[in-house]
């Protein structure tokens, strides 16, 4: 067996307290019945990782930052899993060849230590955010396939080891499969523009085809053999794009490579409204619970792994701007009861489904640091369970009362 640290969380961590007030989520914009952050003192709102103790840990990516700062004891009383945001991407972890800094990602490792954390890994391989030296000789020549290959195994091999016993679960490749384009390009969120779905037309995959994934994968299994190795990747709600996933899967399973299957979750207040062919149309709750199970029948386990829940649709462009920006004075009750129902869509989901998913990790604590508010464009996003007061929202009570 992996190591079972995630679903022996649910067994270590205090129980939730049983007879919490029962809340009626009303109507189809979720009107909330009792607790709010009006009416609840602070401080005093249930635990969310104990109100989930018996169906899966809860987990928040952090940053170098924010596992210290005014965000710990939010951290620490609501979260018992937690993933470092770019802490342990390539880039930060070897930022130039042999030269390895883990400083920043074990300070964070300690902490989730000191507080019984577990940890997520996250993510070994990926097209973006790793340097360019890795893809190329010292002439800026692309290097061969046996060179790549070989510079992947180490760095795995280097991170792994490092952590081997302390992260309990690897991304170990994080979005390689995707909707191309006739000329072989990413074709973005439009579907209708989708040739075929296969493998990312990245430098991984151009010098070094499918078979870095496979690399990838026995490198991480040889480095720690109790970690559980996970594929990450996104619009899990889309059927094609799963049948892709399962076709690298299956050559995975064949060597006992991996565990488990990485949903990242990014979701939206809706599906996209005015772009029929946009990959949000398909964002539903029926969807993703296929999805999960489909992954879950081939023996993997399931984890939530970048949860997050957009204010906005993909309808950019809009003529009702509110579609695409909002301030946060503008954030009606009327939308945020909606973006309470939505959360609670996906959570009673998720609970109706708990035995074939071990982790559900936000992409984030609360709505002061999102990767969402983080664009060129300066758009604010709101897409967290708690404010950017560190407060609770109406999101996080409709996911609680139950």
């Amino acid at each position: 067996m992996r190591n079972g640290s995630f679903h022996d969380c649910k067994f270590h961590t205090h129980l939730a307290t049983k007879g919490a007030s029962i809340c009626l989520f009303i109507g189809a914009l979720g009107m909330l019945g009792c607790s709010s952050s009006s009416t609840t003192a602070e401080g005093t709102e249930v635990s969310l990782h104990e109100r989930y103790a018996d169906y899966f840990p809860i987990g928040a990516a952090v940053d170098s930052t924010s596992y210290k700062d005014a965000h710990a004891p939010l951290l620490k009383k609501h979260f018992n899993s937690i993933v470092c945001e770019n802490e342990m991407k390539w880039e930060s972890l070897q930022p130039t060849e042999g030269a390895f800094d883990y400083t920043t990602a074990d300070q964070i490792v300690a902490f989730a230590e000191a507080n019984n954390m577990a940890v997520r890994g996250h993510a070994l391989v990926w097209h973006s955010q790793t340097p360019s030296w890795v893809f190329v000789d010292q002439s800026d020549a692309p290097v061969a396939k046996e060179i790549l290959t070989e510079r992947m195994r180490n760095h795995i091999t280097n991170v792994v080891t490092h952590f081997r016993g302390r992260v309990s679960a690897w991304d170990v490749v994080n979005e390689a499969i995707t909707g191309n384009k006739e000329d072989g390009e990413d074709a973005g969120e439009d579907l209708s523009l989708v040739h075929s779905w296969g493998y990312r037309n990245s430098d991984w995959y151009k010098i070094g085809g499918e078979d870095y994934i496979i690399e990838a994968f026995r490198a991480a299994r040889a480095a720690d053999p109790d970690a559980k190795l996970f594929y990450n990747d996104y619009w899990n709600y889309l059927d094609e794009k799963r049948e892709a996933i399962i076709s690298m899967i299956e050559k995975l399973k064949s060597e006992d490579l991996i565990d488990g299957m990485g949903l990242q979750c990014h979701l939206n207040i809706e599906p996209a409204q005015e772009k029929p062919t946009n990959q949000t149309v398909y964002q539903t709750v029926e969807n993703l619970e296929e999805e999960i199970r489909a992954y879950a029948a081939l023996g993997l386990e399931v984890h939530i792994t970048e949860l997050d829940l957009s204010m906005y649709t993909r309808d950019y462009g809009s003529s009702d701007e509110s579609k695409w920006y909002r301030t946060e004075a503008e954030l009606t009750d009327a939308l945020k009861d909606k973006h309470a129902a939505r959360y609670k869509e996906f959570f009673d989901m998720f609970r109706r489904n708990s035995e074939l998913i071990g982790n559900v990790t936000f992409w984030g604590i609360a709505d002061d640091n999102t990767w969402l508010s983080e664009f060129d464009s300066g758009r604010p996003d709101y897409p967290l369970l708690f404010d950017k007061q560190l407060k609770p929202k109406k999101a996080f009570y409709s996911v609680t009362d139950f």
